[in-house]
């Protein structure tokens, strides 16, 4: 399975968590055979709105001039990916609303192109498929990548290490201390243009980290940040243990009081 095709699949069920995701694979080719793209077609069936969100995933997008067949063939591959299944919901044991089969869902008005890069102009595509009266929705995964500061104490270097190359493998800009502190930068001026110059800043909370000068220090910097920033989410905590719910009292209660008002992603490391 092609990345681009699992990153569609995910992007649609993270949109549509209660939806059966159908897929197809496409195969554009010229007279001669060759197979100019790849396109996934794919119809998110979502009984909780009744609607079908439909979705053309396809790797760099327009690079081959494949836009105009499919602006005129969508429709078509749509139809038959939808009626290759049929599914009736209800809660009959708790029942709050009618159930719902895929004959009575409508196709929700805009279709999803789903790309890990947009190799033409956004208003030539939009053109092309106005053509064929469809309205689109372009999300380029060069756009939704964001970049992140790792904030981290030196014990717990090797789960940041691995973080760090789970962001990276998916095309995030990370700043990691090991790879990408200049030597002879002050520490202090490495941790104030880190937390300041990129999108979000990822904070592992553990007691090995949290007990460091340094990391309270970047913890404090970011969330003068996300204050100035009228009250943004930039900082994105962590955590490797569970010393952040409970045990965790910093000299200042409301650096603590901040981070555990926030949701706190848990992870599993195997070091």
């Amino acid at each position: 399975m092609a990345d681009i095709h699992k990153n569609g699949i995910a992007f649609l069920q993270r949109r549509f968590p209660a939806a059966l995701v159908l897929n197809n694979e496409i195969a554009l080719s010229e007279e001669n055979g060759n197979i100019v793209a790849n396109v996934w077609p794919m119809i998110a069936q979502d009984s909780l709105s009744g609607v079908m969100q439909r979705a053309l995933v396809i790797e760099n997008l327009g690079a081959q001039g494949e836009l105009l067949t499919i602006a005129k063939l969508m429709h078509k591959w749509f139809d038959e990916l939808n009626g290759a299944a049929y599914i009736k919901v209800g809660n009959m044991l708790n029942p709050t609303s009618h159930e719902i089969d895929t004959n009575q869902m409508t196709y929700a008005p805009r279709t999803i192109l789903y790309t890990n890069k947009l190799a033409v102009p956004v208003d030539l595509v939009f053109e092309l498929f106005s053509q064929g009266n469809s309205l689109i929705e372009i999300v380029d995964e060069s756009k939704i990548h964001k970049t992140v500061f790792i904030s981290f104490g030196g014990p717990d270097e090797s789960a940041a290490q691995k973080i760090n190359n789970a962001l990276k493998s998916k095309g995030v800009k990370t700043w990691f201390f090991p790879d990408d502190a200049n030597p002879g930068a002050k520490l202090h001026r490495v941790m104030h243009d880190g937390v300041n110059e990129y999108d979000r800043v990822l904070l592992l909370c553990s007691k090995d980290s949290l007990g460091r000068p340094g990391v309270l220090n970047e913890i404090e910097r970011v969330l003068e940040r996300e204050a100035r920033d009228g009250g943004a989410d930039i900082l994105i905590p962590v955590s490797l243990d569970d010393f952040v719910y409970s045990d965790w009292a910093p000299s200042r209660p409301d650096i603590s009081s901040q981070i555990r008002s926030r949701v706190i992603a848990k992870i599993a490391i195997t070091l």
